[in-house]
């Protein structure tokens, strides 16, 4: 992603510094660039455990909805917790996640991250090329849009021709995935898929441009409930007694 770029030419970024100062390493290596996002990630986590904690557990009530006697395993909790932080607005308005990175006693370069963490949005996206290790070419079916990605894990775990439900978030130093990221599978992309369809009927956006993306991100806490691998073994064990 940055061989055409030279190391001694400013940044891409915007930063004025050069390449080499700046950019480049978690340009090729996205494992930098997803530490130092989860870094970030973590630190949200926890402001928000002790600032806004009843919130955090009202939001996972919202998710688990009464379910009795249900396990969630760290996947499950990571899926409910970036909905929490990221979409879900908290009494007086903005989510935890914008919260965070409105504070005046962190970092610049914490604030520019946590900012672009709150603002990752939601998509379904079809892999279109893999670059194993390093990024994903991806067409962005809600927006109708190719877009590229920094991606050290998950680009590991796809091949050309699956759909994912991922966030992406803008750079710099390049868009990337934050968050968990669902493979669907044809029973969870048919469930998805009615599921936009009804908001998007509910809401009247048959006519209007963009449409998925709205009701994608209006409908993300159902989204959230429908991908946790707990309510899903829970239904399937139901289905099987």
């Amino acid at each position: 992603m940055s061989g055409a770029i030279s190391r001694n030419e400013p940044c891409p970024c915007g930063s004025r510094r050069k390449f080499k100062r700046c950019c480049q390493e978690a340009l090729e290596n996205p494992g930098v660039l997803a530490r130092q996002h989860n870094a970030v990630g973590s630190r949200i986590q926890a402001w928000a455990f002790e600032h806004h904690g009843e919130q955090v557990h009202a939001g996972f009530e919202e998710v688990v909805g009464g379910r009795q006697g249900l396990v969630l395993g760290d996947a499950d909790v990571q899926l409910i917790a970036t909905w929490v932080l990221s979409d879900r607005e908290l009494p007086n308005g903005a989510t935890i996640a914008q919260r965070y990175a409105r504070r005046a006693d962190i970092s610049c370069e914490e604030r520019d991250v946590a900012g672009r963490i709150a603002s990752a949005r939601l998509g379904l996206l079809k892999v279109d090329a893999v670059a194993p290790g390093r990024s994903l070419s991806m067409h962005d079916l809600t927006r109708d849009e190719i877009v590229n990605v920094s991606s050290h894990d998950v680009s590991l775990s796809v091949k050309p021709g699956d759909v994912i439900l991922a966030r992406i978030m803008d750079g710099p130093p390049a868009p990337s995935l934050w968050g968990p990221v669902a493979i669907l599978d044809r029973h969870s992309g048919r469930e998805l898929r009615d599921l936009l369809m009804t908001r998007v009927q509910t809401l009247g956006l048959q006519d209007e441009p963009g449409c998925l993306a709205i009701a994608m991100q209006a409908a993300s806490r159902e989204i959230t409930g429908l991908l946790v691998p707990a309510f899903r073994r829970s239904q399937q064990d139901k289905l099987a007694a």
